[in-house]
């Protein structure tokens, strides 16, 4: 026979069972929307992710398969899979308490950065970053009060893509991607040494060279340096944008660059680009120097990665 003990206990249990179960499924709940708010689940369907602070925005957009920053050039494709592994990853590690979230959230209005992930048709992410001092990165879906402490689990630096709001950050720094075979005519022309510039002119397996700008066919060119010079223009990147107030930008346009390189290739598309000295106050950048390219950006780039395809005239001479 239960006893009225034992009949206080278990209804004192299954009341405690019951309030567990609803407070779990509040938690559980309450920790699937902040998720749904903050993951997207299937990166497929983003058509367009936009990263905004204060300061700065950028929009980049997938179109035919290409993503595209502004929807005007391509995007760096080394951090398109870093940034799709973010937002598919992201999750939370812990909740703030509200007395904390408000101090956190009067920050996400001063410096926090804005992500918004849409598909073709909707939204599939909304929500605010705040990247504390402690390292430590910290969410706020779009509509709610609550913040969330946020990581890309196993990756942590992943979620540093998620700050990078300028299209600067974002545009590919191609410079040359091209391939031999569809190489057609390169120039280099030096003013700093005239008589290194040249023509190379290449169809098929057959290669000229020729003085420029006078046009005086080179005779004794060895054929094998041609090839490997034609290898450098597959892949050549610069290393970032120039950080100068624009006035200085035109005055350094304005001078006389060291030499220009063009490449054509078969489908009659030029690219091409201008060298200039890096100047500091007391001496010249050894490493660095400015580039304006063909698109009109003005970059700084590094003499060890452009050296292979900056050659003279006398450089292609059999030896």
């Amino acid at each position: 026979m239960i006893t009225k003990n034992a009949r206080l206990l278990i209804a004192f249990a299954v009341l405690l069972a019951a309030t567990l179960a609803v407070v779990l499924s509040n938690r559980k709940s309450t920790f699937g929307r902040r998720e749904d708010g903050l993951i997207v689940k299937d990166t497929t369907a983003v058509a367009l992710v936009s990263i905004s602070n204060s300061g700065s925005s950028v929009e980049l957009q997938r179109a035919d398969g290409q993503w595209l920053v502004d929807g005007q050039t391509p995007a760096r494709a080394e951090l398109v899979p870093v940034l799709l592994k973010a937002m598919h990853d992201i999750s939370i590690t812990k909740p703030v308490a509200k007395s904390d979230a408000k101090k956190m959230i009067a920050e996400m209005d001063s410096r926090g950065y804005t992500i918004q992930i849409k598909s073709r048709r909707k939204m599939l992410a909304h929500y605010r970053l705040l990247f504390a001092t402690n390292g430590e990165c910290y969410a706020q879906a779009a509509g709610s009060d609550r913040v969330f402490a946020v990581e890309v689990p196993g990756y942590s630096r992943f979620m540093a893509v998620l700050r990078l709001s300028s299209p600067a950050d974002w545009k590919s720094r191609t410079v040359f991607a091209v391939k031999p075979d569809h190489v057609r005519q390169i120039i280099f022309n030096s003013n700093a040494k005239p008589e290194n510039s040249f023509v190379l002119k290449h169809k098929g397996r057959q290669s000229e060279v020729y003085s420029y700008p006078v046009g005086l066919k080179q005779s004794n060119i060895d054929e094998e340096k041609v090839t490997r010079y034609l290898t450098q223009f597959a892949r050549k990147e610069y290393a970032d944008y120039v950080q100068l107030p624009q006035s200085q930008i035109d005055s350094i346009k304005a001078t006389q660059p060291i030499y220009s390189l063009s490449v054509t290739t078969d489908d009659n598309r030029e690219v091409w680009y201008k060298a200039f000295e890096r100047r500091f106050p007391q001496s010249i950048d050894p490493d660095n120097f400015y580039m304006l390219l063909s698109n009109g950006d003005f970059v700084v780039a590094r003499y060890y990665d452009f050296d292979p395809v900056v050659k003279s005239l006398r450089w292609f001479a059999v030896e």
